[in-house]
């Protein structure tokens, strides 16, 4: 699911569970997080996915939520590879 910025507002004394920072493709990061245990990608108005220049920029966004957790998630390094198999293996989550 996603949510705007402007719906986001009206969370402002909700408590977000878990701010996951998304690395996408190591240059611009995205915010998924969890309210009430159902999780949203953040989006503008236009409903395109907010795209931010770093992981500080995403924190910046939230400061005035309240945030239980916070995780970066990172690239692996055969995400990008083309015909590489599904490794299996668990994404990287880096607490913050």
């Amino acid at each position: 699911m996603h949510m705007t910025t402007g719906e986001l507002k009206s969370h402002k004394h909700d408590t977000i569970s878990l701010l996951e920072i998304v690395s996408m493709e190591g240059r611009y990061y995205m915010a998924r997080f969890y309210l009430d245990d159902q999780g949203y990608v953040l989006t503008d108005s236009h409903d395109k996915v907010v795209m931010f220049t770093g992981a500080s920029a995403v924190k910046e966004f939230f400061h005035d939520y309240h945030v239980d957790n916070t995780e970066v998630l990172p690239p692996t390094g055969t995400d990008e590879m083309i015909g590489m198999p599904d490794s299996g293996s668990e994404t990287m989550k880096v607490p913050l």
